[in-house]
């Protein structure tokens, strides 16, 4: 099969590698495209990298490891590299869990082998982010052994450091290659395979909020590239209860969908296939999280919370009748200066950047909300429409439920003060229309995360 003779997307007939086989156009007016050059997500994977690295002339590749996946990756790769008498030079980081930042980065620096042509980095999110952003800085390419499926960051071509004790995202490159070896895979904390889970899952509200959005604000948007998402998301979702026992074929299907979730991101340009307003209130959390010096939640868990809260809401707006002409009047009287007090109270030492944003797109000015509103009535029909295919918050809820993840933003340590703040202001990271920017519009915003709020603590 040539999916590229294709003008949509498929899910399921094709092997993954399928879709980074050059350009092909696409119904929705563009051609898609992805940089890697090959995935290998199946038992035994890692019996092709010596292969691999042979066909692409990379004589000595630097590995890069942190003491966890030192222990559980270090025998198997040293061996494979010591059989084929195939050079190669690594570095531990000396943490179990390292922190994407500064540090870690000189770190990989200082002990780089210079005489290195390409970088392996054996990991998962952090290790994944930090050998993108120094193979980039470098010149060189880099290639992800994957040893937990616990993010869709692996196709990426960005990388989030923490700079400054600020989470920044920096532009490079995507990895050469993945290797997702089954047999490491499932050797991952269950934790870790949930927030996975919990990543995927996401991509129902984010979708959600794309598809809108593209309504409102005629935004871009592929339907080919929202169904190989949603195809590989059912997949997932039809897949929990295997997933909990740490089936081959339930791994392998959720490691394709995260990596296929990071190619989606390539062919539409940008994250949208993949982030929505869950992962706003993911990344404010995580902010939080680092201006108050508290360690790190998993991303993915924080995500499925977010799904959760959002998806909620979701429910919570379909339910209500809207006074449109209430709202226009309200978007009138937005005050810049005290929104411009409030961020800086929000984001601290992050609040020039959210407020430059603000300056330069004017997603919050009357004007622009007021035009917003008016889309928002003439197509509420289709709206809730597009809403009422989104699974039940409920349904998600019991989906981490049965894999032992969190489900409520108490049990990472969210207060209500906290939740409800993070409703108001976490739209501003990003000029993205969806959820949260919806309920800023409508007025509604601390009403339904008030109301969401009293939803989790009653289930």
């Amino acid at each position: 099969m040539n999916l590229h003779n294709q003008s949509t997307l498929s899910y399921g007939d094709y092997d993954i590698n399928d879709y980074l086989k050059g350009s092909f156009a696409c119904e929705c007016g563009r051609e898609h495209s992805a940089a890697i050059k090959h995935i290998e997500i199946k038992e035994a994977a890692l019996s092709s990298l010596i292969p691999y690295l042979k066909a692409n002339s990379f004589s000595k590749p630097f590995l890069i490891f942190d003491k966890t996946t030192y222990k559980l990756a270090h025998d198997l790769l040293i061996n494979l590299f010591n059989e084929a008498n195939h050079a190669f030079s690594c570095h531990i980081i000396d943490s179990p869990e390292p922190v994407p930042d500064e540090w870690a980065v000189g770190d990989i620096l200082i002990h780089f082998d210079s005489s290195a042509d390409c970088i392996i980095g054996v990991g998962s999110g952090t290790i994944n982010d930090l050998s993108r952003f120094v193979s980039f800085r470098l010149g060189i390419p880099y290639i992800i052994v994957a040893t937990a499926p616990s993010m869709d960051g692996y196709a990426s071509n960005v990388a989030p450091l923490i700079v400054n004790h600020l989470k920044t995202t920096y532009e490079t490159h995507t990895a050469h290659a993945i290797f997702a070896d089954s047999s490491l895979l499932k050797s991952a904390p269950m934790n870790m395979l949930a927030a996975g889970i919990a990543d995927i899952l996401g991509k129902y509200s984010c979708l959600c909020d794309w598809e809108i959005a593209h309504k409102i604000t005629g935004e871009y948007y592929c339907p080919s590239v929202a169904a190989l998402v949603k195809r590989s998301l059912e997949t997932v979702s039809a897949g929990i209860q295997a997933a909990a026992a740490k089936s081959d074929k339930a791994i392998r299907e959720l490691m394709n969908a995260l990596v296929l979730s990071g190619i989606a991101m390539s062919f539409a340009g940008n994250s949208r296939p993949a982030s929505g307003s869950e992962h706003h209130l993911s990344h404010y959390w995580e902010m939080t999280y680092l201006f108050e010096g508290k360690k790190a939640v998993l991303h993915g868990t924080k995500v499925g919370i977010g799904t959760i809260a959002v998806i909620r809401a979701y429910e919570l707006l379909m339910s209500r009748t809207i006074d449109f002409d209430k709202a226009r009047a309200a978007a009138s009287n937005f005050d810049i200066n005290a929104w411009e007090a409030d961020m800086k109270d929000a984001y601290r030492q992050a609040a020039p950047t959210v407020i430059a944003l603000e300056r330069h797109v004017g997603k919050n000015n009357p004007e622009n909300v007021i035009k917003r509103i008016d889309r928002l009535e003439a197509n509420w029909t289709e709206i809730i429409k597009t809403i009422s295919h989104l699974p039940a918050s409920d349904t998600i809820r019991s989906w981490l439920k049965t894999l032992g993840a969190a489900d409520s933003p108490m049990s990472i340590g969210i207060n209500k003060n906290l939740f409800i703040k993070s409703f108001i202001v976490a739209k501003e990271l990003r000029n993205r229309y969806g959820l949260l920017q919806i309920l800023f519009d409508l007025g509604l915003t601390e009403e339904i995360a008030e109301e969401v709020w009293e939803y989790f603590q009653q289930n």
